[in-house]
C-alpha cells in the first residue's frame, strides 16, 4: 500500500469483513437461543406431562433443574452477545452513533471536508472498536454454547426419567 487512498480502500474492505464476523456471531446467537428453547419446552412438557410421583423424585426433579439452570444460564450468555454495543469513534464521520447526532448540514459539510488522512484514521478506528465489538460478541456466544453442551446430559437424562412410568 503505497498511498493513503489505496490504504482507505484496504479499511473500508477490513470494516466490512469485521461487520461480516459481527453479523457471523448474531446468526449463532439465534441457533442457540432456538434450540436452548425447544429444549426448555421439551423438558416443560415433559415435567407437566409427568405423574406427580415420577417429576417429585430426587433424580428427576434434580435434572429437570440442573438441565432448566444450564439452559437458562446459555439462553443469559447468548443475551449478552445480542446486546447493542454503541460506544464509538468521538468523532466519526462513520459511526452510526456520531452521524445521527449531527444535523444532516452539519455531517455533509464535515464529509465533504474531509481529508484522506482525516477519513483513513476515522476508519481505522471503527475497524479497531468493530473488532472489539466482535470479539466480546463471540465471547458471549461461546459462553452460550458451552452451557448449552453442558446441557444436554442433565437435560436427556431428566427426560428419561421424567417419560418413565411409576
Amino acid at each position: 500500500m503505497s498511498t493513503n487512498v489505496e490504504r482507505l480502500q484496504t479499511a473500508q474492505w477490513v470494516l466490512e469483513r469485521n461487520l461480516g464476523w459481527i453479523a457471523a456471531a448474531e446468526t449463532k446467537v439465534g441457533v442457540v437461543v432456538a434450540i436452548d428453547t425447544a429444549m426448555l419446552g421439551g423438558l416443560g412438557a415433559a415435567f407437566s406431562a409427568a405423574e406427580v410421583a415420577v417429576r417429585t423424585q430426587y433424580w428427576a426433579f434434580l435434572l429437570t433443574m440442573a438441565a432448566a439452570m444450564l439452559l437458562g444460564v446459555g439462553l443469559s450468555f447468548a443475551a449478552m452477545a445480542v446486546l447493542p454495543r454503541v460506544a464509538g469513534p468521538s468523532k466519526s464521520l462513520l459511526f452510526f452513533g456520531r452521524v445521527g447526532s449531527r444535523t444532516d448540514f452539519d455531517y455533509i459539510s464535515h464529509f465533504k471536508s474531509a481529508s484522506v488522512d482525516e477519513l483513513l484514521e476515522d476508519w481505522t478506528a471503527q475497524i479497531h472498536r468493530n473488532a472489539q465489538i466482535a470479539c466480546a460478541k463471540f465471547k458471549w456466544v461461546r459462553l452460550g454454547m458451552l452451557w448449552s453442551f453442558l446441557a444436554i446430559l442433565p437435560w436427556f437424562a431428566a427426560i428419561a426419567s421424567l417419560v418413565q412410568k411409576p
